[in-house]
This record gives C-alpha cells, structure tokens and sequence, in this order.
C-alpha cells in the first residue's frame, strides 16, 4: 500500500511538471525559450487609410484586410483607435466577390443580428464603440486560409495652432493601468486584462499586445485645396505638392501630419436641401502679459508608459516650465513623489531626484482624488493610458480648478486627456520630442496664469441656430476650432469672430460613397457628430442620443454599425474566435509596461461590484458571459451551431439579465502566453482563465512539509509528501494523494477528494478533503482542513498549515490519529 502511494504521489508530480513546460508552450507570440509555435494561426490585419482634406474637415476611408493564416473558419475581434472627434458613418464587408453594406442599429439590435449571422455561418462584421477614441471590430466567417476586407468611413477636423494645421491619426491601444481588483463577474471583452470593480469593461479597451505584433498601415494623404510645408514629426512622408504617403510597418505610433493653408478662408456653408450648415475657425487671442506671483500644481506621472519616448518630451518641458517661473511663484507637486507648495528651484529639484528613481502604476482617478489645489490651476502631464475613464473625469470635475493637460508618449489616451482638459474648462496640448518643448511650457503657464477669454461668432444673415458645441471650450493661446450651427439660407455671407468680419465660402460636395449609411454632406456629419458630444456630457437622455444618432447614420455608445451577408459562409456557424493582437507603442519598454499593466486576478473578499460600480459604457448591460482574459483562440459553439449553456459563475452579484450589445466570442482554449517567466505564465493561464473562462480551469499542486502525528497521546515528528489535482474557478474540487514518512521509518497515505475556495481575503485560500487513510496504525476514515497564504509576488507558491484526522481500526480496536503540518506548495 505503501509503495502505491509513493508511485501516486510520483505520478501526479511528474504530470505537475509536464503540465508546467506544456503551459509555457502555448502563446501566440514566442516565450524566451521559443516554446510558442501556435503564431502562425492567427490573423493578420493590414490597414490601407485614404485621407481627404479640405480646409479642416477631414474624410478618411480605412480598410482593414483580415488574413486567417489557421485550417478552419474563425470569427476575429480587433480593438483599434480612430481620432477622438471621429464621426463614423460607413461600413461595408468584401469577402471574394460579394460585397455586404452596413446598417447603423441600435447597439443590442446590432448585436443580436450579429450573433444570429455567426450560429448561421453567414459574413458579418459589427463595429462598436468603447470610448470616444477607441473602437471594436467583429468579423465573423473568416474562411480557413482566406481573406475578409472591412472598409469604414469616418470625418475629423485638424487642429490649428501657431499658425499651421495639424492632424492626428492614432495607430494603436496602447497597454493601459487598469485599476481595481478582479470581482469574479464575467469579463465583457477579449482584451488581456479582465474587468474589475472600478474599470467594468477593461477587457474591451486592452486589446493583446506584443512587440511588433501589428500588421502594417499604408496611409495616402489628399489635400483638395493649396498647401505649403507638409510635415511629418513621427514618420517619413513621400510625395509632394497635394498628395503624400507614408507606411508604418507595425502601426505602434500615432502618426501626427502638419502643414499650413494658402487659402485665408475661415469659413465654410454646405447646401442641405433648402437649408444647410456651416462652419467657423474661432481662434483664441494672444496670450496676454503675466501680472503678479502664479500658483499651479504639476500632476507627473511616472508610470513605465511614461519611460523612453515619453520622458524625453516630459523633462524638457517640466525644465522649461520651472524656468518660466519666478521667484515669486509657487508650486506644489503631485504623482509617485509629492511636495507642498514651495518655490520653483526646489520642486525643480524634487523632480529632478524623483527622475532618477524607479517609476510606479500611475493610478490617474486616485491621484485627482487626493490633490488639494487650494484653489490654483493643476498642469497635468501624462499619457492617459489608465482604463477608469469616468471615475478620472468625475474626480477631475470635483476638484472645481482648471486643469491644462499636456498629452506625451508614442500613443496617448487622447480622448481621456481631451476629455478632463473640456470638462474642467483647461487646456489641452499634445508634445512630440521635436517639438518647440520650451515654447509650449511658457504656453501652458501662460493658460495657467491667464483667464479664459471669451469666443463669440455673429452669423450675420444666415440665421444660425443649433450653435455647437453648445458650451465652446477653452482655447489655448495661439490655438482654434471649429465651430458649427445650421443655417436657414445656405448662401455666401459674412460672419464674425472675435471682432474680426471674415466670409463664408460655399464648399464642394464630397464624392458620393457607396456603402454610405448617410446622404448628409461633410459638415453636416460634423455638426452631427459635435451635436451628439453635447447630448452625452453630462447625465443624458439615452433615447435622444439613440434618435440622434440613428438619424445621422454615427456610431456611438448606443448604435452600432452591422453588416450581415446573406449566404451561408461556413456550414454549423463558425465556433473558433481569435483577438487580433496589436504592438507595444514603439519607445516603451514591454517588460516594464507588463508588469504594470498585468492584472493581479486574486480575488479579495468585499471586492464584489455594487450598485455605484456601472459599467465604463452605459450603452452595454452586462452579460453573463465568461469571456478570455488572455484567450486567443477558443472553441465558440458545440456542434449544433447553438451557444454552449453558461456555467455558473460563483459570484452572486453577477447580472444574469439581457444579452450584451457586444459581439461576445466564447472562452478560449489557447492563451496569450508572452510571460517572461513559468510564474507569469501560472498567473496569466492558471489564474485569470479559472476567473474569467466558460471552460473550468486545472491546476495541480505539489507539497512538501513537516510536522507532528499524535495517536494515543503519543506524538511522532512527520515529513508529508503530497500531490493534488483540482479543477474549477474559484472554488475548485479535486483529489489528492499524501504520503506520509512517520517518526522517520513508518509509511501512511492518505486519498482525499478535495475542495478549496480562493479568495477569503487577499492571497488567503482555505480548503479540505473527505476520505480514506491507510498504513501505519489502521485504516479509516478521514478528513482535512488547510490554510494556504499565497506569496506574493509569486502566487503560485504558498505556505500552508493543514490539521488532519483520523477515525482508524486496527484488529478490532478503534483510535483517532491527529496531525499537524507546516508546509509549501507550489501549484501549476
């Protein structure tokens, strides 16, 4: 009996190890020891972007070509950027010879239809949105080793500053801070960090990411009027006169286009029927003379995004800043090192020596949450790149003070940062490496210093009413935008702005699109798309959002964009999803910006979402659905072509109500396994797939301790030898084996059928077992109560001390057994 448990306990050990280098094989992108070789099975994106612009209205055609390289049909997710302001308003889907044209729905109409297509095996694509910038694209029916293209339209308008034009168009979502802690409610997306408390759908907006992950961006650029110094700070530009180009191989930076107008218009007016709209260039005044002492406070963050092409923009700037103030001035600095209010030469040094030690998570809505501004203005110099964008913006708000936001990095959080500058009535920059750092930081402290002016427009004989946006936001000096109103009289007349009398030139109708959802003209979509910024601000009226939106054929938080074929692509539906991944934002360093933006998946007790706790989108109810946190590819449906039922997940608070908007690709079978090291690799699979997958996840764990046996008020030392088997989320069942070596020469076993429940508060686990001992004094029944403490940073090892009793006979006679041990145990 003996030697039995001993090969047992062998056995289960042999296995935990095979499972080990097994686990860090999967991945689809290659671990240190190049285990990985399931890359070649996933999608491929390449996207082609056409730009149009005419003074500042800019039309962009983007087609994003779907390659699945793998032997059988897929559905693929891509989360992608498009401008903060995009007003998208188009979508078809080519696959071979057929060409199928979007329709603007309503976000859970778009859903259903979507799902319905995917059970039925038919071409459809959905394209959602998670946040003013960042977007979702759904494909279903990718052929085995075909192609599908999604072509998508959408306007933006440049920005102008210091006298030059500026267009920014985002290539990448970049790895962002998600905060808060992982409450056992499914996760809504397939993005490699699940949802939390304080960021419910975080797996929508962090999309998996690696180096050099993302296919290339081919961009053509049009300008319909004269130009001069077409520019490009962030990629090399071929081309001249009117029409450029450019290719970004792996789309991992924002590409950021300026040049100046040779036209002196400032106005525009687009026909509609009998009526029309039109459009304004309202710029700020020069910044006036600084009068008397400046108080500010300078939010840093020093987060690992931050590291390498950010912080060369960050330094320079904040140097410039403190050189721009006097003697008499006073600043105060917040972030990972703090100080009071004191004169510029001493922060300065503060913040110098903060350079030179390691960053830390830049938890962006805490940070607002504990600032005191007494009332001074706060200049705020970050990426963005945290996933709680409500929570910051409230925060933001509450503080009652103007913040001027300087947006940094290959890939900032643009909407966020635009966002919290429009919201507190500050100002928002975004700096590059190249640029004039010194100028723009005496920019920013003149906003600081100055008040807002007033930016009024008279439309004269138009009659102009629905003037958006309703409240124009601050400007900062040398700075503009674009105002827009619908207009009785589309006809050329003259306008003024901020004293100066300038006229409106009638613009050129753009070429007619098909797969167009709307006839409306180029600035009617904008000032639909302005409009619709207002509705949301604010608590809103979902249903007038919805009209609105549907009416103008736009993608918002409560429409969506679903285009569904009509033939049957794949025969049962298609039942494998995969997530597009994306690149690390070149400059950043993945191994340190991993390790800040992996989230730790240990449940703590109280960490339940409640009622305050509403989804980051309010469009979307929640879904009990078990997404991947770190799935790539998954089995999607059982055979019939129907959902698999849902497991039950085992937090209570879980919403069981409607279905989600949201496409919602099933849980994975293959995991994003780019971990540095077999730890990260537990965590990552062992970890946050039992938390966040419909499939149960395994793990098996081997022990070692020691401790005291006591029968018949006789103690003996013993050493315990065990291996455990268990599957579930977070309470897992299981069984196990234990060899016990008694007082150093006598052998007992023990078989018990298992149970442990996970998170009773933060890395304590407890757990048991029913079963039967045998050897040494007698056989009987018996059972087992442990405590196991997680070590962190390490979660995989924990320490335990385990209590265990016996009921024995032996020739007739019955006795009890009781042990106690003090152990580790290493899981996998």
């Amino acid at each position: 009996m003996v030697r039995l448990v001993i090969t047992l306990a062998l056995a289960v050990t042999v296995a935990t190890a095979h499972a080990s280098s097994a686990i860090r094989g999967i991945g689809m992108y290659p671990t240190a020891n190049g285990a990985a070789t399931t890359a070649a099975s996933l999608p491929m994106l390449d996207s082609k972007v056409e730009v149009t612009i005419r003074g500042p209205i800019v039309e962009t055609v983007v087609t994003q070509k779907f390659a699945n390289r793998s032997d059988r049909a897929i559905e693929a997710t891509y989360i992608f950027p498009l401008p903060v302001d995009a007003a998208v308003s188009a979508l078809w889907l080519s696959t071979g010879t057929r060409t199928i044209r979007g329709a603007i729905e309503k976000r859970d109409d778009a859903q259903r239809r979507y799902e319905a297509a995917v059970r039925q095996g038919v071409a459809a694509a959905v394209l959602d949105q998670e946040r003013p910038d960042v977007f979702t694209q759904t494909v279903a029916a990718i052929p085995a080793r075909g192609t599908v293209e999604v072509t998508l339209r959408y306007d933006t308008v440049a920005r102008f500053a210091d006298g030059r034009w500026e267009l920014a168009l985002p290539m990448v979502v970049a790895p962002r801070y998600v905060p808060g802690t992982v409450s056992g409610r499914p996760t809504t997306g397939t993005g490699r960090a699940p949802d939390t408390n304080r960021a419910p759908d975080a797996s929508r907006v962090t999309p998996q990411v690696g180096p050099n992950a993302g296919g290339a961006t081919t961009v053509a650029l049009a300008f319909v009027e004269p130009v001069t110094d077409v520019t490009s700070p962030t990629h090399e530009l071929a081309g001249k006169a009117s029409a450029f180009t450019f290719t970004d191989l792996h789309s991992d930076h924002d590409a950021v286009i300026r040049w100046r107008a040779k036209s002196t218009a400032a106005g525009w007016i687009e026909v509609a029927g009998a009526a029309g709209y039109a459009a304004v260039v309202v710029e700020a005044p020069a910044a006036p003379t600084r009068k008397g002492p400046t108080r500010a406070m300078l939010v840093l963050d020093r987060a690992a995004t931050i590291k390498g092409d950010a912080l060369v923009v960050v330094q320079p700037f904040v140097r410039g800043l403190f050189a721009a103030l006097g003697t008499a001035d006073r600043i105060a600095v917040l972030g990972a090192d703090s100080a009071t209010w004191r004169s510029p030469a001493e922060a300065l040094r503060l913040v110098e020596q903060t350079w030179t030690r390691p960053g830390q998570p830049f938890d962006l809505t805490r940070v607002l949450e504990a600032a005191k501004p007494d009332g001074a203005a706060l200049v705020l110099i970050s990426d963005g790149l945290v996933a709680d964008d409500r929570a910051a913006i409230a925060a933001a708000k509450r503080l009652g003070v103007a913040i001027h936001v300087i947006g940094v990095g290959p890939a900032p959080a643009r909407g966020l940062l635009t966002q919290i500058a429009a919201a507190t009535g500050g100002t928002i920059r975004f700096a590059l490496p190249s640029d004039d750092l010194t100028a723009a930081a005496k920019a920013t402290l003149a906003d600081v210093a100055s008040p807002p002016a007033p930016l009024t427009v008279s439309w004269g004989t138009l009659a102009a009413s629905d003037v958006v946006p309703s409240m124009l936001p601050r400007l900062g000096a040398g700075q503009a935008m674009l105002v827009l109103a619908r207009v009785k009289r589309a006809q050329t007349a003259n306008a003024r702005a901020r004293g100066e009398l300038f006229s409106l030139e009638t613009t050129s109708p753009s070429p007619k699109l098909d797969g167009a959802i709307t006839t409306a003209g180029p600035l009617a979509r904008r000032w639909a798309r302005v409009r619709l910024d207002d509705l949301l601000v604010g608590p809103h009226a979902p249903h007038a959002v919805t009209a609105h939106a549907l009416s103008f054929g736009l993608v918002s938080p409560y429409t969506s964009l679903v285009a569904i074929g009509t033939e049957v692509v794949v025969e049962g539906g298609v039942k494998h999803s995969v997530s597009v991944p994306v690149s690390v934002p070149s400059g950043m360093s993945w191994i340190d910006v991993k390790r800040e933006t992996t989230l730790d998946t240990t449940l703590s007790s109280g960490d339940e979402l409640t009622k305050q706790d509403e989804p980051a989108n309010p469009a979307r109810p929640t879904k009990k659905v078990n997404k991947p946190v770190v799935a790539i590819d998954d089995t999607r449906r059982s055979e019939g072509g129907e959902a698999p039922p849902m497991e039950d997940s085992d937090d209570e608070g879980a919403d069981a109500e409607s279905p989600s908007p949201a496409p919602a690709p099933a849980s994975g079978s293959v995991a994003t396994m780019d971990a540095s090291s077999p730890m990260e690799e537990y965590e990552a699979l062992a970890e946050t797939t039992s938390l966040g997958s419909r499939r149960r996840a395994v793990r098996i764990a081997a022990s070692i301790g020691g401790g005291v046996a006591i029968q018949d008020q006789e103690s003996a030392p013993l050493l315990s030898i065990g291996a455990r088997l268990e599957v579930g989320r977070r309470t897992m069942l299981g069984a196990e084996s234990t060899l016990w070596l008694v007082d150093g020469l006598h052998g007992q076993g023990r078989f018990l059928v298992t149970f442990a429940r996970r998170g009773i508060a933060r890395w304590l686990e407890l757990g048991g077992g029913l079963g039967a001992h045998l050897g040494g004094t007698g056989v009987g029944g018996a059972a087992s109560l442990s405590v196991r403490l997680h070590l962190p940073p390490a979660p995989a090892i924990s320490t335990y001390l385990r209590y265990d009793a016996a009921l024995l006979t032996r020739f007739g006679e019955v006795g009890s057994q009781h042990t106690l041990t003090l152990g580790l145990e290493r899981s996998f």
